[in-house]
């Protein structure tokens, strides 16, 4: 199968669902069989790729931040984590005891390193609606020893977190990865900075380091995204008409600056060393550098909105938001799934 041109990353896809068979019964009309895929830095629609035929398979698909693609067969419950850039394949440990969802309805995934080879890399899929995930381990090139972890399933009390089970899950929804590790803040009256540990013997470890207050925090109706980028922590906070609830009125940027003595989310007006963001569906953060060649702005945000198909690119220098339509023919509330390049 040919794998797609790196330059056309990053891509948005629209449908049909790529969480599997089970996930694919639930769409019945006609229009949601159909694929789309828009190029944001080409901007334009793309004719079907080739590259993508996999994601119309059986097969369960979750894509991660990191560019890498999870797939699960649900008959064989083979594993392996797939770069669609260059259809490079790396093996994971079956399913045996079908352990892992058969959906992606609900749930994210992402790796601890940038590439799966790396040193210690852990693969982790969260639920986050329930108290639950999945992991295992990659053993590094070279090391001789194969395929040799396994997957493995946890619960855990959400009171970890928090004490509200809600606000428990959005703050697991928000784990991002960063030196190795994954990381998340609950941004509420405490402002813990949480570190999640996993082995498959003790399970999953939240530990809490010193408080990490963002500085100015301004009351009101907003939602939060963590971004890695460059080794470092950022939380883009968009604040919301209180009235229309999902309508963006402001953009901020807090980058976390971390210390033995203290922790803090302080307030930038620009994302650095000429870097873009991107921020999709299911909580998905990502960022890149802004190559001229590759057409995109740097010091922007790309970030797409739940049941709506519009691109939108906020400016940090002018502080303006500006709407793309990927297409006429894609319907107006369907939200798209984010496809990185691993080079990022």
């Amino acid at each position: 199968m040919d794998p797609l041109d790196p330059s056309l990353a990053p891509l948005l896809l629209f449908g049909p669902a790529h969480g599997g068979a089970e996930a694919r019964e639930e769409k019945t009309a006609a229009a949601d069989d159909a694929m789309f895929v828009y190029s944001i830095p080409k901007r334009q629609l793309l004719p079907p790729a080739a590259g993508l035929g996999f994601l119309n398979s059986n097969n369960v698909q979750w894509i991660t931040p990191q560019g890498w693609v999870l797939t699960l067969d649900p008959s064989t419950r083979d594993a392996a984590l797939r770069d669609p850039f260059t259809s490079h394949t790396v093996c994971l440990p079956q399913d045996r005891e079908s352990l892992l969802p058969t959906t992606t309805e609900d749930t994210r995934c992402l790796l601890s390193t940038r590439q799966p080879t790396g040193p210690g890399c852990v693969v982790l899929v969260i639920h986050l609606k329930c108290p639950v995930l999945w992991h295992c381990s990659i053993p590094a090139e070279g090391s001789g020893g194969g395929i040799s972890s396994s997957w493995s399933r946890h619960e855990y009390p959400h009171e970890l977190i928090a004490g509200d089970r809600g606000i428990a899950m959005w703050v697991v929804g928000m784990l991002t990865a960063a030196r190795g590790k994954f990381y998340t803040c609950v941004f509420a009256d405490d402002y813990k900075l949480l570190t999640l540990e996993l082995s498959p013997a003790a399970g999953p470890v939240f530990s809490t380091a010193a408080r990490a207050v963002p500085t100015p925090w301004l009351p009101g109706c907003f939602r939060v995204r963590v971004v890695e980028s460059c080794e470092d922590l950022y939380a883009v906070r968009f604040s919301l008409d209180p009235v229309r609830g999902r309508e963006v009125e402001d953009i901020y940027v807090y980058k976390l600056v971390m210390s033995s003595a203290e922790n803090a989310w302080v307030k930038v007006d620009e994302l650095g060393d000429g870097r873009v963001f991107f921020l999709g569906k299911g909580d998905f953060g990502a960022s890149m550098a802004a190559d001229g060649e590759l057409g995109l702005e740097a010091n922007c945000i790309y970030f797409t909105n739940e049941n709506d198909k519009g691109l939108y690119v906020y400016d940090m220098k002018q502080g303006s938001i500006i709407l793309h339509n990927p297409g006429p023919d894609i319907p107006d509330s369907t939200e798209p799934m984010l496809l990185m390049h691993q080079w990022r």
